[in-house]
């Protein structure tokens, strides 16, 4: 199972009303790939969480793991 860490945003960034009112409905979703996955969600609501999540392999795991992994974790 991947470990996740979850960050509350700390102030700093432009809330979506900033945004043009077609974006303000949506939330957005970025990814910094690697064994060790940034990621940062900005919310409709102006909201912004952040945090990282790991897919370091065990030794017992084959080469695809890594990306059976990251899918489950993208699609819960």
């Amino acid at each position: 199972m991947a470990e996740t860490t979850v960050t509350p945003h700390a102030g700093g960034a432009r809330l979506l009303s900033a945004y043009p009112p077609e974006l303000s409905t949506k939330v957005l979703l970025a990814l910094d790939l690697g064994t060790t996955t940034g990621w940062a969600m900005a919310l409709p609501d102006g909201g912004i969480v952040s945090g990282t999540v790991s897919f370091r392999p065990s030794r017992y795991d084959g080469g695809g793991m890594r990306y059976v992994r990251f899918r489950a974790w993208l699609d819960g």
